[in-house]
C-alpha cells in the first residue's frame, strides 16, 4: 500500500488511535483491554514515561496505525526500550505495521542510542512475529500463561533487537540486520509539518 505516512502523534489523532483500539481483534494482541475512550489513549504514553516517542501511520487523513516507544529512565538500562503497536483491522496486512515498525528501528539506530529494543508478542500471533523477524528481532523466550486474553490464559513470545553495528562489536553474530527498507513508504518521522 502506497500513502503511507509515519509522523509524530498529535492531539487530533486521539479519537483515532481510540478507535484502533476499539477493535477487540486489535486489543486481545496487546496488553489492553476494551474499551478505553479517547482520554485514557490521548495521554497513555505520555503518561508512562515523558519521553515516550509516539508514532502514527496516516492513510488519508486518517491515524491507522499506533506506535509508543518507551525508554528507559534507570541509569543503567537507558540504552534499552520497549514498544507497543496497534494496526486499524481494516488496514493489517498492507504496510501499516512494516511502516511503523521501519521508523521504529530507524530512530533506535540513529536517534535514540539505543542498544536494545525489547517487546513482547502473543505466541499465536504468527503475523507480528513474522514482521517482528524481518527486522532482526529475535525470539529470547516464553512467558507462558501471562497474559489472560478473551477468557482465556495465553503465552507470549519475548523478543528483542540489538543495533546491528553494536551487536558486531560485541561478538554477536546472531543478529539479522534487514536487507532493505519498505518500498513506497515516507517516513517522515519528526517532519516539519509536525513541529
Amino acid at each position: 500500500m502506497s500513502g503511507i505516512i509515519v509522523r509524530r502523534f498529535a492531539e487530533r489523532d486521539t479519537a483515532d488511535v481510540a478507535a484502533i483500539f476499539a477493535h477487540e481483534s486489535v486489543v486481545e494482541m496487546t496488553a489492553q483491554i476494551p474499551h478505553r475512550g479517547p482520554e485514557f489513549w490521548g495521554g497513555f504514553y505520555r503518561a508512562r514515561d515523558p519521553d515516550a516517542v509516539e508514532l502514527v501511520a496516516e492513510v488519508d487523513d486518517r491515524a491507522v496505525g499506533h506506535l509508543g516507544i518507551l525508554t528507559n529512565r534507570a541509569p543503567r538500562r537507558k540504552h534499552v526500550a520497549s514498544f507497543g503497536i496497534g494496526v486499524h483491522p481494516d488496514f493489517q496486512g498492507r504496510g501499516v505495521g512494516k511502516a511503523l515498525i521501519a521508523e521504529l528501528v530507524n530512530l533506535a539506530d540513529n536517534w535514540l542510542n539505543l542498544l536494545r529494543v525489547e517487546l513482547s508478542v502473543a505466541s499465536d500471533n504468527a503475523r507480528a512475529i513474522a514482521l517482528y523477524e524481518k527486522f532482526g528481532f529475535v525470539v529470547e523466550g516464553e512467558a507462558r500463561f501471562d497474559i489472560f486474553t478473551a477468557g482465556s490464559y495465553a503465552s507470549s513470545l519475548q523478543m528483542a533487537r540489538l543495533h546491528p553495528r553494536h551487536a558486531s562489536q560485541l561478538g554477536l553474530d546472531h543478529v539479522a540486520v534487514p536487507t532493505s527498507g519498505p518500498a513506497g513508504i515516507s517516513s517522515s518521522g519528526m517532519s516539519s509539518k509536525d513541529a
